[in-house]
């Protein structure tokens, strides 16, 4: 009786088997990295929050739950969150503003303070890794003056220190030091629209910044029913990041508006109030001061 030649248990040609062990190499290295792509990788380039955060090119958006895997702490930096869950019935939302984070695996508390909250400190969230982190919305001074600096300590388990992250400080007077952080660049608000900027003390006028992104616009000026529609009155000046801005005190009451963008009028296209004009015959952008 005649054997049947054995075959190999994987007859498998020579480019074939090059192939599968490309396949497995590759799925290793996409393991590998999706495993540090992410906010708390090791890699801070991979993790997404390297230093370029800062300059305003980087445009990547991160979620709560990354922030709740960071493994190590991190330099303060300028963040956009995005934030969703079942208590929050699954709504999300974009939370923009400065990341302060603080590692105290052993810390049964850690709180931030600052000049942004005179002094008085703020509870600090800890994940799941033993990561603290707070995230402060962007400040601004009476009148709507950016803030750019920020001084700040931690205390932790009651115990004031800098940050050890930060190594921009300064002598607190008392043997001590206070980390600073200086904000170079923050998000450019391509949906900037009128608002009324809070103020400390209360006047019969509110402070109304009129904000429009056009950075294609070489001149921009304000009309309304509050400069008797004249061009040549409210010049819009134009910053770095594309944004015309103009601030002036309005009564409470109710005010319509448009732009003049190098000569053609314009309404306010993130304002969505909206009034009919019939002394200029035109639609135009609706204001409610307060």
């Amino acid at each position: 009786m005649l054997s049947r030649p054995r075959l190999p248990l994987f007859p498998v040609a020579p480019r074939a088997r090059l192939l599968a062990i490309t396949l497995v190499l590759g799925s290793i290295s996409a393991l590998g990295a999706r495993e540090n792509d992410w906010v708390g990788g090791y890699n801070s380039t991979e993790a997404g929050l390297e230093e370029s955060l800062n300059t305003g090119r980087e445009e990547r958006v991160y979620t709560e739950q990354q922030l709740e895997q960071l493994r190590r702490a991190v330099s303060p930096r300028y963040v956009r969150v995005l934030r969703f869950g079942h208590e929050r019935g699954g709504v999300q939302d974009l939370v923009k503003g400065l990341l302060f984070s603080y590692e105290g695996y052993r810390a049964r508390s850690v709180a931030i303070a600052g000049d942004f909250n005179n002094w008085v400190p703020g509870l600090m969230r800890r994940n799941q890794m033993g990561v603290y982190y707070y995230i402060l919305p962007v400040r601004e001074i009476e009148g709507g003056e950016m803030i750019d600096v920020y001084r700040y300590k931690f205390l932790v388990d009651g115990i004031w220190q800098a940050d050890p992250t930060n190594r921009t400080r300064e002598d607190d007077g008392l043997g001590g030091y206070i980390s600073v952080f200086h904000l170079l660049e923050h998000d450019v608000d391509r949906l900037a629209t009128v608002r009324i900027i809070r103020e400390r003390q209360v006047s019969p006028e509110r402070l109304v910044e009129f904000a429009i992104y056009l950075p294609d616009v070489e001149n921009l000026a304000l009309v309304g029913d509050f400069n008797n529609w004249n061009p040549e009155h409210d010049l819009m000046q134009k910053g770095p990041d594309g944004i015309f801005r103009l601030r002036r005190r309005l009564r409470p009451g109710e005010y319509i508006y448009k732009f003049v963008a190098d000569g053609k009028w314009i309404l306010d296209r993130f304002n969505h109030e909206t009034r009919f004009n019939q002394e200029i015959h035109e639609l135009c952008s609706h204001l409610l001061v307060e």
